[in-house]
């Protein structure tokens, strides 16, 4: 069971994403299978014999704060992903017989509203642990309060390291981290412009700082040179000025460590305004189809990003066939898409922790259950997740993507910065790994 959102309330959703493009891509979709432990589990406890908080013989329950309302309301999506996957799992016993139950807190993307929603999650709502809070200044304002109370922090919606670096133990982290990003940016920058001179649109907060940070690692050593950078808030969806004082620099190629309106921005006055036909790179959270209709198609084609999983228009592979399905079994009528498709991939990581933590489901366990992901990967996914005592990052690998005919499309074979690499080397089909002696 889960807490939805209203059909009525994800139609007004859809109208603030035409009206406001607020919007941040994240993408990804190996079928996880409910447990087939027969029977009623055994009651949840802590090792000191205590009932573990959100954990009963029929349930577990799981907290979240997600912007259902406000400009980041678009971002529903992935949650709505998340619920009918559950859901789905839900229909089929849940996880040795508990069903899982996911509340939802409304935090409007404040910060000051996500303290409020947190607090009453763990104080009031006893949950068993916070999974999926989204955005950089959201979390950063619970994360701590999280860690003191000993809650697991699972999968968080962003990507700078200060989630995982240093690491604790009791949180792990989701997407690829935006320093990773950058460096493979900037590795494609210096090996495909070598001695040419580049330009940077970045956003002016820990999301940009972390991705610039490693596009200037990748691009060392080499003879590329940084000729002009300019920066936006995350609220400033039009950086028409910051493109003519780039074209003004006259840079080479440019990279952009942008969310989508942003990206798009750029694309779009580049081509359109400008008639400027420079070579464009973006970051990873702007691989989106959300991107090329707010840039147009025709402008798009050629920009140059990375991702890590599938697109949902890739309706003949069988994971986004089966995706597809369960939103519609399951989704509440809420239509597809990339963000629902990545809401998937993370119930999937969750369902896959919590059935290695065992049946006798702790706080401990669950976070012994989430390091032992060695060599996993989701359905949709194009690379495999790894975790270890030492290691809270499940994503360390992806590839480069490129716009071609209006869609993004794979031009190279996964690239690794693992900290701590297992044996796959990719993943296919419903999610099942591939190892460096099957080849791809």
């Amino acid at each position: 069971m889960t807490m939805r959102i209203s059909k009525h309330r994800w139609l007004l959703l859809i109208g603030a994403l035409v009206a406001a493009a607020a919007l941040m891509a994240v993408a990804c979709g190996g079928e996880e299978k409910a447990s087939e432990t027969p029977g009623a589990s055994p009651a949840a406890t802590q090792p000191t014999g205590e009932k573990v908080p959100g954990v009963t013989d029929t349930e577990i329950l799981l907290g979240t704060h997600f912007p259902l309302s406000g400009p980041a309301a678009p971002y529903a999506a992935i949650v709505e992903g998340i619920s009918a996957y559950f859901d789905y799992i839900n229909s089929q016993g849940g996880v040795y017989g508990r069903k899982i139950k996911l509340i939802i807190g409304d935090d409007q993307y404040n910060p000051a509203d996500t303290v409020e929603v947190v607090r009453k999650l763990v104080e009031q709502d006893n949950v068993f642990a916070v999974a999926y809070g989204l955005g950089e200044a959201t979390h950063l304002a619970v994360y701590k309060y999280l860690e003191e109370r000993g809650v697991p922090d699972l999968f968080v919606g962003s990507g700078i390291r200060v989630f995982t670096e240093p690491l604790v133990r009791s949180r792990f982290g989701a997407n690829p981290n935006y320093y990773t990003e950058g460096m493979m940016l900037g590795q494609y920058v210096a090996e495909n412009y070598p001695g040419k001179k580049l330009g940077l649109l970045v956003q002016n907060d820990e999301l940009g700082a972390d991705g610039e940070a490693g596009l200037r690692d990748g691009l060392e050593g080499s003879d590329v040179e940084i000729v002009a950078r300019e920066t936006y808030e995350s609220a400033q969806f039009d950086v028409t000025a910051q493109t003519q004082r780039l074209k003004g620099a006259n840079p080479d190629v440019v990279v952009a460590y942008a969310i989508p309106p942003q990206a798009a921005s750029l694309i779009k006055v580049s081509r359109e305004v400008l008639n400027w036909n420079v070579p464009i790179l973006i970051s990873g959270v702007s691989v989106t189809d959300i991107t090329i209709q707010l840039a147009g198609a025709q402008n798009a084609e050629g920009v140059v990003s990375v991702v890590f999983g599938k697109q949902v228009y890739q309706t003949d592979d069988p994971a986004i066939q089966r995706h597809l399905q369960i939103m519609k079994d399951f989704g509440q009528g809420v239509e597809p898409s990339n963000f629902s498709l990545y809401g998937q991939a993370l119930g999937e990581l969750m369902v896959k922790t919590l059935e290695n933590a065992g049946p006798n489901l702790t706080r401990e366990s669950v976070i012994e259950g989430a390091e032992a992901i060695r060599d996993w990967c989701c359905t949709a996914c194009l690379v495999p997740m790894n975790m270890s005592p030492t290691d809270h990052r499940p994503i360390e690998m992806e590839l480069y993507t490129e716009v071609k005919g209006g869609k993004w499309v794979p031009i190279s074979e996964p690239i690794s910065f693992e900290s701590e690499p297992g044996e796959a080397i990719g993943c296919t089909g419903m999610g099942e790994p591939v190892y460096a002696d099957e080849g791809q």
